[in-house]
């Protein structure tokens, strides 16, 4: 039996298609842990609960699993899978190589007006509290990555960023965290100021493995205690 607020959720996200709404509905519980991993996606009573054919059930499930949030399996259809403790640092080391030269290039390239864009996201991040910290974050390093203007660059950074957007967000949490990201923003950005590519490239390099550590030690207790209380 699938939560009834999966299906509440799409009050406030019904635009687009019925397969995108699906989609985006079901990507959003499975990263607010409303469904976890092992969760059978049972199309029927997806369909029965979104109001739709199994047509748009369908194709949002195969989007799902191109992310890496499902998999289909044979007489059991759907299933919401994760990633282990060596999935998430090697996509993390992956994304530190990608994240780093898209920061060297988007230095590089930077205009004031980018520039701009990188101070704004800056302080957005800064004034913010926890809630919209992760999507803010994203926000910032974007920023700096768009200055590169190298669109296959950026999709790959994203779709690594779906996939380990559930467990790195797990660092941002932690009490006192925020004021430490806050500083490393700071130095990123001074780093776009002074048009210095290399300086922002590896501070952007050690900013995500540094939140990777971190964020693998919260995945790491967690998987713990639930052990326990099972």
């Amino acid at each position: 039996m699938l939560p009834t607020r999966l299906f509440a959720s799409v009050e406030t996200i019904a635009h687009g298609t019925a397969a995108e709404t699906i989609c985006i509905a079901l990507r959003n519980a499975i990263l607010a842990d409303i469904i976890q991993t092992g969760q059978a996606l049972p199309q029927s009573e997806l369909a029965n609960g979104f109001g739709v054919s199994i047509i748009p059930v369908r194709e949002a499930l195969k989007r799902l699993e191109a992310e890496g949030f499902v998999t289909c399996l044979p007489n059991r259809g759907a299933v919401v899978i994760g990633l282990d403790e060596e999935d998430i640092l090697e996509y993390s080391r992956i994304r530190a190589l990608l994240e780093e030269q898209a920061a060297l290039e988007g230095v590089r390239n930077m205009t004031r007006v980018d520039l701009a864009h990188v101070e704004d996201a800056y302080e957005a991040f800064v004034q913010d509290g926890v809630a919209h910290s992760g999507s803010l974050n994203r926000a910032f390093h974007n920023a700096i990555y768009a200055a590169a203007r190298r669109p296959r660059l950026l999709e790959m950074i994203e779709d690594l960023h779906i996939k380990l957007d559930r467990y790195i967000r797990g660092h941002l949490v932690i009490e006192g965290r925020k004021a430490i990201t806050d500083r490393e923003h700071k130095a990123i950005l001074d780093a776009c100021r002074a048009r210095d590519p290399e300086l922002c490239a590896r501070l952007t390099r050690d900013h995500i493995l540094e939140a990777a550590a971190i964020s693998v030690d919260v995945f790491r207790k967690k998987v713990t205690e639930e052990a326990a209380v099972k």
